[in-house]
């Protein structure tokens, strides 16, 4: 899910150790963001959490025996504990150990001085170089860091209940002395049978791991990917309430973008037992990934919201939950989504990712879109989706929309790619793919002229009436197919615009303005009327007008734009 922040004219785009932000570090003596590392010669094997407990670890430092040496070769595999998320449940009878990959390991002494530092292979595993002697302990953190030498985290787990706190675990301390030694580090689940223990240690690795298969999918077709940086958020505490995310109220798993703003990229996790869990389902995790994709590389004009399959959706809205949905699928090789919930997390959903929907299918549902996205990349490779999506869909002058990704698609595939585009659209009652702006869409989805055409043509200096009507949208979510109108305005001038649009006694209207990206509108609160002033340069512009009251089932408002 992408959440949207509260719109305005200037949009705005988010056990375990804990390394505190802002403090903590490898240098001193005082332990990390609050955790006191385990005593020295407290033994060996184990992996520690917030507050100093041990779980039992693989095994001990073992020395090769014989002379001591005056540097040890340390080494060794670093695995969590994943628990298969399918069906909408978690299947704790088949846990199976997976390797914790691209994430620093520091070796360091009683003090917390770091002595050697490594990165955990593609099979999790490290070795390094230590100086003879110690105590010394391993310490994992949850973060990804990739690319040659420049030792910058791409991603990085905190916990948004603990200051930001970012996850990570320790082993217990031990000496050093021979020529070599091996210390395997695996990251417990925290299952005891029927419930979770006091540390879930491997949640933050498990949320790890599924970013690191996205990025992989991504560096497969794109090898020179930069990934800009990306925090994501997970606590034992979060859950499926809004409020205050530091007190782990988050309401739904999702994705934030604050970039616009001057902040950053997040992905909040909800992880409370018996209620919502969902570091296990990598489904969401790659479905939120995706956003990020989005929002890095491509383009996202997604109003947010709340959303269900058998919606009917405003368009961008359903482009955006379908390549979400759809992306999952391609960066983890599955052909379903899967998310549990509930009691012992047993009664979560499940769904097929290639059926499409299964009633009323078109452009404005994400089901349509996420069949159309998963089965075209299961035919034809990655390579021309991410290609339209990083190219064309990113710099398209209409809003994101499966009609917009059709027409970036179109212009980088071959006539073979083209082909299958073309049935799979049909396939779902889906006209028309050379026209970013679905000129020849002839499906309505029962709402005549609130659906089509997509797009109203309109003149600079002409006032022009559109409506929108909540037939779609029964619950005031404000995101729902005709819950907005679309104008298609063609500039031929560079400069400010005042854009004014003004409706009946008892509506909210409110607009935002593209041009090939979100460049202003307005959400005022008063009745009847709203304006704003934007700059536009020559070429195509579109305004997406919407009532906030959806104070009756049909409103229709004058745009004037001068």
């Amino acid at each position: 899910m992408f959440v949207r922040p509260s719109w305005a004219p200037v949009y705005l785009g988010c056990a375990v150790l804990l390394v505190a932000c802002g403090g903590g570090g490898s240098g001193g003596g005082g332990g990390l963001g609050g955790f006191a590392p385990p005593a020295a010669g407290s033994g060996g094997g184990g992996a520690s959490g917030s507050g100093g407990a041990s779980t039992p670890g693989s095994g001990g430092a073992a020395g090769s025996g014989g002379t001591a040496a005056a540097s040890t070769v340390l080494s060794g595999r670093v695995t969590y504990e994943s628990v298969p998320s399918a069906n909408g449940v978690l299947d704790y009878g088949a846990v199976a150990r997976k390797p914790v990959r691209g994430v620093p390991l520091d070796v360091v002494d009683a003090a917390g001085n770091v002595k050697a530092s490594a990165t955990t292979d593609a099979d999790g595993r490290y070795s390094v170089t230590v100086a003879a002697g110690g105590p010394v302990a391993v310490r994992v953190l949850a973060k990804l860091v990739r690319g040659s030498g420049s030792g910058s985290a791409d991603v990085a787990v905190r916990d948004n209940t603990q200051s930001g706190g970012i996850h990570g675990i320790q082993t217990n301390f031990f000496a050093l002395g021979g020529a070599t030694a091996t210390r395997d580090i695996n990251a417990a689940s925290g299952w005891t049978g029927s419930a979770y223990g006091s540390d879930r240690l491997a949640a933050p690795f498990a949320v790890l791991d599924a970013i690191y298969a996205a990025q992989s999918k991504v560096l497969s077709t794109a090898a020179g990917t930069v990934f800009p940086p990306l925090d994501v958020y997970w606590s034992p505490d979060n859950r499926p309430a809004g409020g205050a995310p530091e007190l782990g109220q988050i309401g739904t798993s999702h994705f934030e973008d604050r970039t616009r703003s001057g902040g950053g990229r997040s992905i909040y996790v909800l992880g409370q037992e018996n209620v919502d869990t969902d570091e296990y389902d990598t489904s969401v995790i790659a479905h939120e990934w995706g956003h990020y994709y989005q929002s890095a590389f491509s383009r996202d004009d997604s109003p947010g919201g709340p959303h269900s399959t058998g919606d009917l959706a405003d368009r961008r809205l359903a482009f955006s939950e379908g390549w979400g949905n759809a992306w999952s699928g391609i960066a983890l090789g599955r052909r379903d989504y899967s998310d549990s919930a509930g009691p012992r997390q047993s009664q979560g959903f499940a769904f097929a990712l290639d059926t499409g929907a299964p009633s009323t299918p078109g452009w404005y549902k994400e089901f349509s879109v996420q069949s159309v996205l998963w089965n075209l990349n299961n035919q034809i490779g990655f390579t021309p989706i991410h290609q339209a999506m990083t190219q064309g869909l990113k710099n398209t002058p209409a809003v994101t929309s499966i009609h917009a990704f059709a027409s970036a698609f179109i212009a980088v595939a071959s006539s073979a790619q083209q082909a299958a585009l073309n049935s799979l659209l049909a396939g779902q009652r889906i006209t028309g793919s050379s026209d970013a702006f679905g000129g020849s869409e002839t499906n309505d989805g029962g709402l005549g002229a609130f659906a089509l055409p997509l797009y109203t043509s309109a003149a600079v200096g002409t006032p022009k009436q559109v409506c929108v009507t909540d037939q779609a949208d029964p619950g005031g979510s404000g995101n729902k197919l005709g819950s907005f109108a679309y104008l298609r305005l063609p500039i031929s001038q560079a400069r400010d615009y005042t854009v004014n649009v003004s409706g009946p006694a008892g509506s909210d209207p409110d607009f935002r303005v593209y041009q090939g990206a979100l460049v202003g509108g307005a959400a005022n609160v008063q009745a009847g009327s709203d304006q704003a002033k934007v700059k536009l340069g020559a070429g195509t512009a579109v305004v997406a007008v919407q009532d906030f009251n959806v104070s009756s089932a049909n409103t229709c408002f004058t745009v004037t734009v001068n």
